[in-house]
């Protein structure tokens, strides 16, 4: 089975590949597989086991939503401001849907900045999950109204890994990685060039978020 699964990645892999020829890597080949595409309140799709091998529904009450909503107070002033509100608002949904889904668990498959295969446990999250899901997470708080300085790009694809973007207007893209920490933790955020260039990136290069602030010294390798 678990040879199985890793045959199957590789054939993804390829087949992603082809679909990120342009400078960015942007592509849509998860999203238009796993994602629901006008995700709302009241119901989306969240990713996990490793490959979006389930599919979990979810929904965010009102008052959770306040949770979420409360990030961006004050509004932010800047757009690097406004990633690191977006980071701490993508950590508040997942603690929201990580009991409707059993993701709430404890992330063990990280090292050295690589996603480890965990053998079957639905518990668990890779790039694949965590970039669908993530895309969903800053979907709502864009519909939402809460971005400025923003918005939601396509998933971008890296040798073996992938992760969800943000583009900042009239600026450049940005990395959000969530299968990098723990659910629940500020995913780290770093220029897209830097998410696809040498790896591990240089730690420096990453911007630290509330959390994040303790995790980035795990990241090294």
């Amino acid at each position: 089975m678990r040879l199985w699964r890793i045959l199957r990645w590789l054939s993804v892999v390829l087949a992603v590949s082809a679909c990120a020829e342009n400078a960015n890597h942007l592509q849509t080949f998860y999203l238009d597989q796993f994602a629901t595409p006008n995700p709302t309140l009241s119901g989306f799709t969240v990713c996990h086991g490793f490959y979006c091998a389930e599919r979990s529904p979810a929904t965010i009450s009102e008052n959770q939503w306040r949770h979420v909503t409360a990030v961006f107070k004050p509004r932010a002033k800047n757009a690097r401001l406004e990633r690191q509100q977006i980071a701490r608002g993508v950590a508040a949904i997942q603690t929201i849907v990580g009991p409707q889904t059993g993701t709430d668990a404890h992330q063990w498959t990280h090292r050295n900045m690589f996603v480890i295969p965990n053998g079957g446990d639905l518990t668990q999250l890779d790039c694949v999950d965590t970039s669908v899901n993530t895309w969903t997470y800053m979907t709502l708080m864009e519909r939402s109204g809460l971005f400025a300085f923003h918005r939601v790009a396509p998933l971008a694809y890296g040798p073996v890994r992938n992760t969800a973007v943000l583009h900042e207007i009239n600026g450049g893209y940005f990395a959000i990685d969530a299968s990098l920490v723990d659910v629940g933790v500020p995913p780290p955020i770093m220029p897209l060039a830097t998410w696809l260039g040498a790896w591990p990136p240089d730690p420096a290069a990453i911007e630290r978020v509330d959390r994040a602030d303790a995790t980035v010294s795990q990241l090294r390798p």
